[in-house]
């Protein structure tokens, strides 16, 4: 038990660093694999040195760090090879020329022009990733929806749930969740289908119900770009071949094949004489792009392995089990009701500190694989949509020049009911707990 209380003190320690940014997740992932791989291994009764593999040390520096290091390798390539789709869809103009068709097509009704660019933009974010690409795609979107009549706080906080539905769909995140919970890639296809749907429904809601709440006209000059690069309508359809590709019901394409397959599709219908050099600016760019990402995978896949580690779930399994509900119904109350937890990288965002509770719950079967993706899939949209700290929230709302808090308040209720939803569809439909 005194063990199992070390572990939890140094989880809230890190967690409360991370929330007061005095400390990353790059460098805390790699900090509590190393302090949790240290406790529960002293606390197991093994020699800090000695035998090869029967000693701390050894557990500590080959099992945790070295081949942690390597956990999520297939994960990062799936990251490496979307950033690349994702560079070739930005450089190409075929990212711009989606939003502008868009916007052409919405004419001058609001909930037209606001459905449209949602949409419009959320199957741009089923391929393209990262701060620079959102900075471009806001950059094309909020002027329009702004221009339209539609306030800059509504604008921001449908241009979030764009990229969480994109996000959704995007096949490198496919990948995350079958490396980091050892799940099968059609479940998870099948789940993330399945949500993207609801949260799409979802935000159909919420800009009806908000939009008739506006009481304040904004409107923003948009330049317009009098020598737009001309496009072949056949290269619009290259953010989404991907998925396209990987769920087609004749051959379903590996997920790095369908990335590089898209992404010469892309830059060949959109600039045949210049392929090899756009492929070969977006090789260089997008893993630029996919940099930060590498280094938090490498930490979560140390995490992963320390807290996957026999000597730790022995120590968190009689804890976690009385804990965590198995019984349908509270196990939808209990991941509802701390589903705010995944704020801050908090302990239920996967791509945070959650993703050491998560491997818990799966290798000490506390839960099957599935509920656990079902559970953080689903409370992972908070964090995605509503979290502070996220830097592409950040910079909507100064962009916007409102407040993110504001942005936080307006998008949790309407998220939370996404959970539940989702929850309840995961129980009853997904057969999550058989």
């Amino acid at each position: 038990m005194v063990s199992a209380i070390l572990i939890i003190i140094v989880f809230i320690i890190l967690c409360v660093l991370m929330i007061m940014k005095k400390i990353s997740a790059l460098i805390a992932m790699p900090l509590m694999a190393f302090f949790i791989a240290l406790i529960s291994g002293l606390f197991s009764g093994l020699p800090f040195f000695g035998e090869k593999g029967k000693c701390v040390a050894d557990f500590i520096f080959v099992d945790v760090i070295s081949k942690g290091s390597f956990r999520l390798a297939e994960a990062m390539m799936y990251a490496g090879f979307g950033a690349i789709l994702s560079r070739v869809v930005m450089t190409t103009g075929v990212a711009e020329k989606l939003v502008k068709t868009a916007a052409e097509l919405a004419g001058d009704k609001k909930f037209v022009v606001a459905l449209i660019l949602t949409v419009a933009s959320a199957i741009v974010f089923g391929s393209v990733s990262g701060l620079g690409g959102f900075i471009m795609i806001a950059s094309l979107v909020l002027p329009v929806m702004t221009a339209s009549g539609i306030s800059a706080p509504l604008s921001a906080c449908l241009l979030l749930f764009s990229l969480s539905i994109g996000g959704i769909f995007n096949p490198a995140n496919w990948g995350f969740y079958k490396d980091a919970l050892g799940i099968d890639l059609e479940v998870v296809k099948n789940f993330s289908i399945s949500y993207a749907i609801i949260l799409s429904v979802v935000a159909l809601i919420f800009l009806i119900f908000e939009l008739r709440r506006e009481k304040r006209v904004v409107f923003w000059a948009v330049k317009v770009d009098e020598k737009e690069k001309t496009l072949s309508p056949f290269a619009l359809i290259t953010p989404i071949l991907p998925i396209i590709l990987i769920i087609n019901p004749l051959y379903s394409v590996p997920v790095v094949p369908a990335f590089i397959i898209s992404a010469l599709y892309g830059a060949m219908v959109s600039d045949l004489k210049n392929t090899i050099n756009t492929i070969t600016s977006s090789t260089i760019e997008g893993l630029k792009d996919i940099a930060p990402v590498f280094g938090l995978f490498i930490g979560i896949g140390m995490l992963l392995n320390a807290v996957s580690a026999p000597y730790v779930t022995s120590i968190m399994q009689p804890l976690l089990k009385s804990v965590v509900p198995s019984n349908p119904v509270w196990f939808i109350v209990f991941f509802f009701l701390l589903s705010p937890l995944a704020l801050y990288r908090g302990p239920f965002n996967l791509y945070g500190l959650g993703s050491g509770l998560a491997a818990v719950l799966v290798s000490s079967n506390i839960l099957p694989a599935p509920a656990v993706m079902g559970a953080f899939l689903s409370v992972g949209q908070i964090q995605g949509i509503c979290d502070p700290t996220n830097t592409q929230n950040v910079w909507i709302a100064q962009y916007m020049k409102v407040s993110v808090e504001d942005l936080m308040k307006k998008t949790i209720p309407y998220v939370l009911g996404f959970v539940l939803i989702s929850l309840i569809w995961a129980v009853v439909f997904g057969g999550i707990l058989k």
